[in-house]
């Protein structure tokens, strides 16, 4: 029987129904009754928790793609190794099949969907960044994104796609993510403050 009352965990067991089913279908084609069955819910019980199904996926997108804060602080560090810093980070999940899935599955839906597409986009640059380092952040994240895409797809070279070991992946991104964080406006150097 599906459950009609809400319990601690079921919250989160729909998000976590909803970020499968939107890895597996899209957003289009994933259903709330669709997502209620598989969080083994009744359809009601979603709309007590979320308004509707874009205010679902925006909880799922909030979720699974979580570069904000750290984008963040690797454009506010000064230090050389801000670059590894932030990609040890940002690849951090991808060895997480569950994980790695979701994330493709918001990609997915961001291509079915200029809706959720929009919603991915503010997703991955923090509220009250502009400018050039607005531009910074959705480059790294463009970056970040064909790479992760390539690697599903197997494009990489091996020695850069090993499970459980990021290392090599990290370094051979590290320069042109740092690049993009030293960037100034014009592309040119960001100004030491110290100088």
């Amino acid at each position: 029987m599906a459950e009609s009352r809400g319990t601690p965990g079921s919250r989160q067991t729909i998000m976590r129904s909803a970020a499968d089913l939107f890895a597996e279908l899209g957003y289009r084609n994933a259903s709330l009754r669709a997502i209620a069955a598989d969080a083994g819910c009744d359809p009601a019980l979603i709309g007590h928790y979320f308004s509707s199904k874009e205010a679902l996926y925006d909880a799922v997108v909030a979720e699974t793609v979580r570069p904000a804060e750290v984008f963040r602080e690797a454009v506010g560090r000064r230090d050389p190794d801000a670059a590894e810093w932030l990609l040890r980070h940002a690849v951090t999940d991808w060895g997480d099949p569950v994980q790695r899935r979701r994330i493709l599955g918001v990609l997915r839906s961001a291509l079915d969907l200029p809706a959720a597409r929009e919603r991915l986009s503010q997703s991955l640059v923090p509220e009250g960044v502009a400018g050039a380092d607005e531009v910074r952040l959705a480059l790294i994240s463009s970056l970040l994104v064909g790479v992760m895409t390539s690697r599903h797809m197997g494009l990489l070279p091996p020695e850069l796609t090993k499970d459980g070991d990021d290392a090599e992946l990290v370094r051979a991104l590290a320069p042109a993510v740092a690049a993009f964080l030293a960037a100034g406006p014009a592309g040119g150097a960001r100004p030491d403050p110290g100088e």
